[in-house]
């Protein structure tokens, strides 16, 4: 502890803070509990005064450097640090408090932890402060009596229209730095942001979980790809070889895509209950729209999928003799693929040409692919994922690669949700109905197409 440098004495007091916030809010307390808090307020006493020592050191350096005309003002840097340090733990308190609530799944948590430190020094702030904002237990109450109806705000307490005007300030900086594309409506809790929890058991589509997904403040993401690196042996003093990788830039953009939902009066005015309601078929309509996308979507105006990109480059199909898949296409497309990719490679087809390739058997009657009867099924060593939106009657039956490096998804974080106060019916008369509409942005793109191989048979399977 000697040895602690300025910095690491500062970022020590926030962790003893953080340890201390977590023992205060355990709600049974163990004596191994109140023996810790006691060690970490030793702690900071010592380390406290050390830093306090630090400073005048500091400040003592800075009156001497304005005498020598070298001024620098390091108290308007310590508060810039110690700003950032506090915004961030402040960040993950609310994070670890909806996992503890049962609100945010771990891997929510580890998408908006991984946002926090993602992108530019500016997107970073924005992020943590957007989980602030909008992860305020009572931002979540002024946005529930919002729903209610166009008076819904009348019923806010101090605290929630406070919290309210937080998120307000939020959305109007990002919207200043020309990171969102339209004004109106209000960001929904980041909880229930499809860009954190977006699930769905309407459609079976794995890409979510096998691909790389990124989160983004901004209208797109920007990346680095290399086919890799290639190592040798040399002799003794020989010069090497030039190994300099080829870099790619990928630039996926993120798409606006939107989901709608009417709902009575009467079901509105259960704010609380509906709100959890409203949020998953929200995200329902959203996981559906884009599930197809991230699979076939065209590019324009909406997500690349994962065949759409292939067929753009040339090398990645392989196609069958065959008019109907055959044992053999199967073992050709494995083979295809580059050994680099292998290790992290799985397949993916839809139940049709599952079940096709479950009933190919030996000369002797004995299954070809046994494994594929297994939970999870398996072919050829590797996992299989049911891909619902495969078509097989368009050819594309099998795709095979290492999705984790070759495809990726964009999430732009900070969705939004614009409520229709009145619909109207065919003779332009109230039904008594709102409407609830969620827009969001994301995108998908293939970064590295050798990383794939898809199985292509005229007939389909």
């Amino acid at each position: 502890m000697a040895n602690m440098t300025y910095e690491q004495a500062v970022q020590r007091e926030q962790d003893i803070e953080s340890e201390l916030q977590r023992l205060k809010e355990k709600r049974a307390k163990t004596a191994a509990d109140h023996s810790r808090a006691t060690e970490l307020l030793d702690e900071f006493r010592t380390v406290h005064a050390m830093r306090l020592d630090m400073q005048q050191d500091m400040a003592l350096g800075a009156v001497r450097a304005a005498v020598t005309g070298e001024r620098e003002d390091i108290a308007v840097v310590d508060s810039v640090e110690r700003n950032a340090v506090r915004t961030r733990d402040a960040a993950m308190r609310v994070v670890d408090r909806h996992i503890r609530d049962g609100r945010l799944a771990e891997r929510g948590a580890e998408l908006v932890e991984s946002a926090m430190h993602s992108g530019t020094p500016f997107e970073q702030s924005w992020t943590r402060r957007w989980t602030i904002a909008t992860g305020s237990e009572a931002y979540e109450r002024a946005f529930a009596k919002m729903l209610t109806g166009p008076h819904g705000h009348l019923a806010w307490t101090r605290e929630e229209s406070d919290a309210w005007r937080a998120v307000a300030a939020v959305q109007a900086e990002q919207r200043a730095m020309g990171l969102t594309d339209a004004a109106g409506g209000f960001m929904v809790p980041f909880h229930l942001d499809p860009a954190i929890t977006l699930t769905s058991d309407g459609s079976v589509n794995p890409l979510r979980e096998i691909s790389r997904v990124v989160q983004t403040a901004s209208n797109a993401w920007n990346g680095v790809t290399s086919a890799g690196v290639t190592a040798e042996w040399t002799a003794e003093a020989a010069e090497v070889a030039d190994a300099s990788p080829t870099l790619d830039q990928p630039n996926i953009p993120v798409h606006k895509g939107d989901a709608f939902v009417p709902f009575s009066y009467e079901i509105g005015q259960d704010a609380v209950a509906f709100l959890s309601e409203l949020t998953t078929l929200l995200r329902d309509a959203a996981d559906q729209l884009t599930a197809t996308a991230f699979t076939t979507g065209s590019g324009n105006g909406q997500p690349k999928g994962v065949l759409t990109a292939l067929w753009e480059t040339p090398g990645p199909v392989v196609h069958s003799d065959g008019a109907e898949l055959a044992a053999d296409d199967i073992f050709a497309v494995q083979n295809a693929l580059p050994p680099r990719f292998q290790p992290r490679a799985v397949w993916n087809a839809n139940l049709t040409t599952l079940n096709i390739a479950r009933q190919f058997e030996t000369s002797n009657g004995a299954l070809k692919f046994p494994e594929l009867q297994s939970n999870p099924p398996m072919l050829l060593g590797r996992r299989v994922y049911e891909n619902s939106n495969m078509d097989a009657a368009e050819g594309d039956v099998l795709l095979y690669g290492d999705f984790a490096a070759g495809f990726t998804i964009v999430d732009r974080i900070g969705s939004t949700l614009e409520l229709v106060q009145n619909l109207f019916g065919e003779h332009g008369r109230p039904t008594g109905q709102r409407g609830a509409l969620l827009w969001f942005r994301t995108g998908s793109d293939v970064v590295v197409p050798n990383a794939f191989r898809v199985l292509n048979v005229p007939g389909g399977s």
